[in-house]
């Protein structure tokens, strides 16, 4: 039996979907009831569980063989981490496919990429076999951040300078985590997932530009009014620094910049582009049009 956390988000939706198509046993841990409905009217086994409440890990991880593991990056990230992770080593769960990212380590200068070299690590320290997968930025994050404003103003804003990113698609990191889920031979490895391609926000609005048939300019928003924004939206002043310091590392075109094949060679197949992503999802940089009102 496969564990699912995170089955609400992007990722794990798509996790569900892989693990169906590979009629694959498995159920989620969801917090709330109408979650909870909303899986078992799909036939999707759903059980109660909160990493706030430790109560509830025995109930979630009965009969549980491996786990995906997947917790939202806050502060306390790595201490929720941990008593799950007893939890699953006091009920004989064999294997944990957790979902870092690319750069996780416990000395980085960005607090998500710390959080997540700590989690790493004491996941490798608690004697549960292991994998990591450490994917780099979402093509999904696109239409939330920058399709509003492309669409009113066909502009997007970032301040990401001129840094290469090679956006990856959820489907193939859930693709890759549907595989280590339900074989073996993962134990002990981390791969690194990224999209087909590294490119910068001035080509992704090239891209856009070409597509929807009207100039998209790439505006470089400096690093303070970025993160004035963020937080002004209701972001925590934790996650909108931690984010403001991924974006320079890309900038410093580290190892974080540099599309990999580990996509294909775990699936068969080539990993999504970010031009076929951008096709899917025109409808959200497109202008909205005025609902016109009939006259008497």
């Amino acid at each position: 039996m496969i564990l699912i956390t995170g089955a609400t988000g992007t990722i794990g939706r798509e996790l569900v979907l892989d693990l169906t198509a590979r009629r694959s046993t498995f159920k989620v841990m969801v917090r709330s009831k109408e979650a909870s409905k909303g899986f078992e009217a799909k036939g999707i086994k759903a059980v109660h569980g909160d990493f706030e409440r430790p109560e509830t890990f025995a109930g979630a991880l009965a009969e549980v063989q491996s786990v995906f593991l997947l917790t939202t990056p806050r502060p306390d990230g790595p201490l929720l981490e941990r008593a799950f992770l007893a939890a699953c080593k006091a009920r004989g769960v064999q294997h944990v496919v957790r979902l870092s990212a690319m750069g996780a380590n416990p000395s980085a200068a960005s607090a998500l990429l710390r959080n997540h070299g700590r989690c790493e690590t004491q996941l490798e320290d608690s004697s549960l076999a292991w994998t990591h997968l450490r994917p780099t930025i979402f093509m999904q994050n696109l239409v939330p951040f920058i399709g509003p404003t492309v669409s009113k103003e066909s502009t997007l804003y970032a301040p990401a300078g001129d840094a290469r990113m090679p956006w990856v698609d959820i489907r193939d990191v859930a693709a890759v985590a549907g595989l280590v889920l339900t074989t073996k031979g993962h134990e002990g490895l981390v791969h690194e997932l990224t999209g087909p391609e590294a490119l910068t926000y001035t080509e992704v609005a090239a891209h856009l530009s070409q597509q929807l048939g009207r100039q998209i300019t790439y505006v470089n928003v400096p690093e303070g009014a970025a993160r004035q924004s963020m937080v002004g939206t209701g972001m925590s002043p934790w996650l909108a620094e931690g984010l403001i310091t991924l974006y320079q590392l890309f900038k410093a075109n580290g190892p974080t910049a540099m599309p990999l094949e580990t996509v294909e060679r775990l699936t068969g197949r080539a990993p999504r582009a970010l031009s076929d992503y951008l096709k899917e999802n025109e409808a959200a940089f497109r202008p909205i049009k005025p609902v016109e009102v009939a006259r008497p």
